[in-house]
């Protein structure tokens, strides 16, 4: 029986060891996700930053279409028709004039006519036609052309750091959360204890019902606030999901230890900030767009110039044989052929259309120096926060320190019978208060990184 038993073991640990690998881990153990994790997925998967990339897909088509223009343009044309009633149609008798034509006819001359001729016909032309001079427009189109591309690389960047920014700023408000969870779960542990400690003095006749009560309440009060805290970690992570492609998937993210960095390690002068950023760039392509738009206004009212080559077959049906003897009802040329447009009134009216686009180019030049101005001030105020924020994480840890240690000394006073339980369950509330906002802080330091970061890289 005894060998039984173990033959039957050893062949259940044989299959375990046999089909480990094809064991599954738990959804939770899955994704657990760091932050630089879930910024690689951001990117992967956004939908802003992929409806971003289709707009720079869209300005290089957009661009392949304005080079199109310094080539030649080919146009095929093709007219038919038939006519209800014959379109030459009359009598009379033939003129002294058709003897002069061609001695042969002679004989025709006084005769009368009646003809009906000429009800339907065809033409077929091709043409190529090459713009030699087209006032600057061509270039200026592709100039603007390119620009348009290049501002769309711009917005992308732009893009990816606002959602870069939003993904990081919901990471830590989970982690913030969670810490937060461990800091009900430590109040949770000493309420316990209380609890305990108050219960024996109950049954001792030390103390009343009525303070056991009170602790019992604030178990509650903790009990209420960790649902809540665990809906908002529900919330944040179902928006977190969202904004890295992963909705319907159940994610977690990796709390690790927070550590503050010293601010000064990431200071950036402000004019290389200002220089750096997409959107200062992004003015001035709006700049050097506008003079384009100038050469492009101005290029309407110069002189056009190109030279093309046409072929075209034409034929007449509906004729008499008569006819026919003496006109050709099918015809086949070709041709070279150059064309000049030179707009003269439209000067008039284009002065004022010219002026009206280097209007818009100050404008312009105008809204980059107060964007650049503008962006002065913001890497100033991140700067500003950035440091706020690492001066309240150490107002925060001293206020831990307070706080653990006037927990501590009023759970000894209590112990010893010289505090009331009040003035304990205050000294817990403190605590855990203080813990709170050092968590709190240490998360606001980090988006507050986070965004300085983006405002000066």
């Amino acid at each position: 029986m005894k060998r039984k038993i173990f033959l039957i073991l050893s062949f259940s640990h044989f299959l375990i060891l046999s089909f480990s690998h094809f064991l599954i881990l738990p959804a939770s153990a899955q994704n657990v996700l760091t932050l630089p994790q879930c910024l690689d997925l951001a990117r992967q998967h956004n939908r802003t930053l992929q409806n971003a990339a289709l707009e720079i897909e869209m300005a290089t088509e957009q661009r392949k279409e304005a080079f199109t223009k310094y080539f030649p343009d080919l146009q095929a044309n093709l007219l038919a028709f038939r006519a209800f009633d014959e379109m030459v149609n009359g009598d009379g008798t033939i003129p002294q004039e058709v003897a002069a034509i061609s001695p042969s006819l002679a004989s025709y001359v006084g005769a009368p006519f009646a003809y009906s001729e000429f009800n339907r016909a065809y033409s077929a032309a091709i043409a190529l036609t090459q713009p030699l001079y087209a006032g600057g427009r061509i270039m200026a189109g592709n100039r603007l052309a390119k620009i348009g591309q290049e501002a769309a690389l711009l917005q992308l960047r732009m893009k990816e750091k606002d959602v870069l920014q939003k993904v990081t700023e919901c990471y830590w408000q989970v982690a913030s959360v969670k810490y937060n969870l461990q800091t009900i779960a430590a109040a949770e542990k000493q309420l316990g204890a209380v609890c305990g400690l108050v219960e024996n003095y109950v049954k001792a006749g030390v103390t009343t019902r009525n303070d056991l009560l009170k602790v019992q309440l604030r178990q509650q009060e903790l009990a209420s606030n960790r649902l809540k805290l665990e809906n908002a970690e529900h919330v944040l992570l179902l928006l977190l999901a969202q904004q890295i492609g992963r909705v319907g998937k159940p994610i977690d993210i990796d709390v690790a230890s927070l550590e503050a960095q010293d601010p000064a390690t990431v200071l950036v002068s402000t004019d290389e900030a200002v220089a750096r950023r997409e959107e200062m760039a992004l003015m001035m392509k709006q700049v050097e767009a506008g003079q384009w738009q100038v050469k492009l206004e101005r290029g309407k009212y110069m002189p056009t110039v190109a030279v093309g080559l046409m072929g075209y077959n034409a034929g007449l049906g509906g004729l008499s044989d008569n006819v026919k003897k003496y006109m050709d009802t099918n015809m086949t040329n070709g041709l070279v052929f150059g064309t000049l447009s030179v707009p003269i009134m439209s000067w008039w009216g284009g002065r004022h259309a010219i002026r009206r686009t280097q209007m818009k180019l100050q404008q312009a030049r105008n809204d980059a120096a107060d964007v650049r101005e503008q962006l002065a001030v913001d890497v100033e105020s991140a700067w500003s926060n950035l440091t706020e924020a690492y001066k309240q994480i150490d107002i925060a840890r001293a206020s831990v320190r307070s706080a653990e240690e006037n927990l501590r000394m009023s759970t000894d006073q209590y112990r010893a019978g010289t505090e009331t339980l009040s003035d304990l369950l205050d000294a817990e509330t403190l605590n855990r208060q203080a813990r709170s906002q050092l968590s709190d802080a240490l998360a606001t330091y980090q988006v507050k990184l986070a965004d300085y970061l983006r405002k000066t890289r």
